[in-house]
């Protein structure tokens, strides 16, 4: 019976620190949205945690998610590949040991360790059309992640689009929506 509640109790424990949420993307605009998606470590965690930057998707220079384009990724560690919005590497930074700052793969060691105490934070990107030209910025994402994303719900002054980040509990756990009207 110890056994039983030891093994349950790392379990749970297991559970607890495990990224929590599946990340759903919407681009339902007639723009690209180009920028820096980020993840970093969850609520109360500290300035000690990890954090992550989405590499360049091909054929962008940015982390972009295409006008109509949609995606979903369970993990930071299976988002490249089959996925319709593939990120295909992270920029990882540790500020507890610098020699571990880099670019790795979506499948490396480093990328599915840090699964587990990081979350989807947000995404700061412009709005453009096919030649680049930026038409409105947006940074949203969860505020109780980070201060710099203050609002998860933003209106473009030029487009008339609107950007938000939310996360619903549902029976099968946690998803967080990013969307763009």
């Amino acid at each position: 019976m110890k056994k039983l509640s030891i093994i349950l109790g790392i379990l749970a424990g297991m559970g607890i620190s495990a990224q929590s949420s599946t990340l759903v993307i919407y681009n339902y605009s007639a723009y690209d949205a180009a920028g820096r998606f980020m993840t970093v470590g969850s609520a109360g965690s500290g300035s000690s945690q990890p954090y992550m930057y989405a590499l360049p998707n091909a054929p962008y220079s940015v982390y972009t998610i295409p006008a109509g384009g949609h995606t979903k990724y369970d993990k930071f560690d299976n988002t490249g590949g089959g996925n319709p919005i593939p990120i295909p590497g992270w920029f990882y930074i540790d500020p507890l040991n610098s020699a571990n700052t880099g670019n790795y793969p979506y499948n490396h060691p480093t990328i599915t360790a840090v699964t587990a105490i990081d979350e989807w934070m947000g995404f700061a990107f412009n709005l453009t059309d096919s030649t680049g030209y930026t038409y409105d910025t947006f940074e949203v994402g969860d505020p109780v992640l980070s201060g710099g994303f203050l609002q998860s719900s933003q209106n473009g002054p030029n487009t008339g689009s609107s950007a938000d980040w939310f996360t619903i509990t549902t029976p099968g756990g946690v998803v967080t929506y990013f969307q763009i009207f």
